[in-house]
């Protein structure tokens, strides 16, 4: 009976180091997938719903004098859902339990979180998922004023202004490892 045990305890042993392996393997073709960002949305701007509007003309005076005083004031939170395009261009699945992630400007971090969602990019396929971040705005763009960070702000898709601003995000994959969840050993860089 005790040899039966040990034979048991060791092929349940054996099978679980090779799930944990998978899925290292999964997060490890994850972190080789190709990372673009597919889309910038401005959910919220000094607390006023931005998701709606499409120019600076759309903005009411009422928000235009808010937003000036939270400027002025040194504290403007912004809040914006981020569409990242993962492709797989590799032979095995790539997949992660969820990320932390880490908004850079010019390598200073103006925002963090956390993504608890699923993602899997099968071989040769393409998988969008999309991260919210909430950072301030007033920090980010502190020496623009209120005309460039709103034209900006109705422009987050222009390329050029995002590339001028050299803004990154960092993310660090999960993945589960029996019935727990355990972190990638580093930050992967998307840049739009």
């Amino acid at each position: 009976m005790k040899r039966f045990l040990v034979i048991i305890t060791f092929f349940a042993i054996t099978l679980s180091s090779c799930d944990v392996l998978e899925q290292l393997n999964e997060v490890k073709q994850f972190a080789n997938c190709d990372f673009s960002v597919k889309s910038v949305q401005i959910n919220k701007l000094g607390g006023f719903d931005f998701s709606q509007y499409k120019s600076v003309r759309d903005i009411g005076f009422t928000q235009l004098i808010s937003l000036g005083q939270q400027l002025v004031s040194g504290n403007l939170p912004a809040n914006l859902s981020v569409e990242i395009q993962a492709k797989n261009n590799k032979s095995s699945k790539a997949a992660i339990s969820g990320l932390d992630w880490q908004l850079n400007m010019k390598n200073e971090n103006y925002g963090s979180g956390k993504l608890n969602q699923y993602v899997e990019v099968l071989p040769g396929q393409i998988t969008d998922f999309t991260v919210n971040v909430s950072f301030d705005l007033h920090k980010l763009l502190a020496s623009e004023n209120l005309q460039s960070i709103l034209d900006l702000v109705m422009d987050m898709d222009n390329k050029e202004k995002l590339q001028k601003l050299d803004i990154m995000l960092k993310v660090k994959p999960y993945y589960k490892s029996g019935n727990s969840i355990r972190e990638y050993p580093g930050y992967l860089t998307i840049r739009p």
